[in-house]
């Protein structure tokens, strides 16, 4: 006779069962008695609420300290109970900035805290259903979120709750998920630079630089770029320049074309820091950057490939200004229809809502195309500068011609 192992079926069900649980207490969150110093008992209950969220804590830095920082510092103790949860504060800048004043201030002054207002004075967000503005504007935007209690930002942002890590918001990984994709693809583009390979290769090396190292010196949260988000600025070194500048600009936002409309326009992108309208406050932002790269670099090496990307970002003005006068061109021989509450001018910040086939390429050129190619440039990036952008540019320019030779086509035969 064949010899068995001599496990019957009811012993093998009683084994996996044995094992299934001895798995699962292990791997369970363990349920600590209330601590000492768990005055309202918030760990004992959110241990088992949310095992994840107290084990993150636990972990941090503000658990860790010789001097702890409580739940209730930061979400108060008028929570206590099931019945009172919406009592929790939440964790604003004015609360962090009791602990972490000088980041906060720091953080008032760069281009993140005007994030919100950014996309409230673009007027078609407002215009996309409501899933739309919260799933995807706002899930990048609210960085700048007005707060109840008056503060704006949001630290959580990059600084993820609750283990609120230094090194996790120093690794460039925590700017991906805002600075990626169609528009602005500064992750992609330091990814795949000589920098980004270097980084990838040897991260714990320290070796190349990243988003940090260049956009937050010393840990300056008061991030801010020298060329803006839309790589305009005044003044610029020549009339062609000055004036295909003023082009674009007449172009963003559903303002007049009168002195105080253009006054209008001009505040609104001053304020919002689109773009760098005194000659002071870009040369103070250039040598700081020259000041980083020159830690690796030599400085005429830096300054050379800077001045690259700033003849980059002139030719790109150029051609998307001269995009825009061809579209200028058919509002003005009513070939395009005069809008109801404006004068007759494309609005590059309709963005996918643009009226016409034509005004849809021409947003593309704007917000696509040159972001890549000037942004590229600075980066260091040659394929995103030309392939990307330029090169896209170019038969952006080139489908707009043609696109108005047929509208004109089509009036002269009606």
């Amino acid at each position: 006779m064949r010899r068995t192992l001599g496990w019957s079926a009811a012993s093998l069900t009683l084994l996996v069962f044995v094992v299934g649980l001895a798995t699962m207490f292990a791997t369970a969150p363990v349920i600590r008695a209330e601590d000492p110093d768990d005055e309202h008992g918030c760990i004992s209950c959110h241990e088992k609420l949310n095992p994840g969220l107290v084990s993150q804590w636990r972990q941090s830095t503000h658990a860790t300290a010789p001097d702890p920082v409580s739940c209730e510092a930061c979400h108060g103790d008028a929570h206590t109970t099931n019945e009172d949860a919406h009592e929790a504060k939440e964790a604003t800048p004015k609360v962090c900035g009791e602990c972490h004043e000088k980041q906060v201030e720091q953080f008032k002054k760069g281009k993140h805290v005007l994030a919100e207002a950014s996309a409230n004075a673009i007027p078609m967000m407002g215009q996309q259903p409501k899933v739309v503005q919260e799933m995807a504007c706002t899930g990048c935007h609210d960085v700048g979120q007005t707060r109840e209690d008056g503060s704006v930002g949001r630290c959580d942002a990059c600084h993820t709750r609750h283990l609120f890590s230094v090194e996790e918001a120093r690794q460039p990984e925590a700017c991906e998920t805002c600075h990626m994709g169609e528009d602005h693809s500064q992750y992609e583009m330091w990814s795949s630079s000589k920098h980004g390979v270097i980084h990838h290769i040897m991260p714990e090396k320290g070796r190349a630089p990243v988003c940090q190292t260049c956009h937050m010196q010393d840990g300056d949260h008061g991030v801010i770029t020298g060329w803006g988000f839309l790589g305009l600025r005044l003044p610029v070194p020549d009339k062609q320049w000055t004036d295909d500048t003023m082009t674009i600009v007449k172009a963003i936002g559903p303002w007049g074309r009168d002195e105080e409309g253009m006054a209008a326009r001009v505040g609104a992108i001053q304020a919002l820091k689109l773009a760098r309208l005194d000659d002071e406050t870009f040369q103070k932002l250039r040598t700081k950057m020259l000041d980083t790269c020159t830690t690796c670099h030599a400085r005429s090496y830096a300054e050379k490939h800077l001045k690259q990307a700033d003849e980059v970002i002139r030719e790109t003005t150029h051609l998307l200004a001269k995009a825009v006068r061809v579209v200028e061109a058919l509002y003005a021989e009513g070939i395009l229809p005069e809008t109801a509450d404006g004068p007759k001018h494309p609005d590059l910040l309709l963005f996918y809502d643009s009226p016409t086939e034509i005004e849809q390429e021409l947003y593309r050129m704007f917000l696509f195309h040159r972001q890549k190619a000037f942004q590229g440039a600075i980066h260091a990036n040659p394929d995103y500068m030309h392939w990307y952008g330029w090169a896209k540019m170019k038969s952006s320019m080139q489908r707009i011609e043609a696109l108005a030779k047929e509208m004109r086509k089509a009036k002269e035969a009606k």
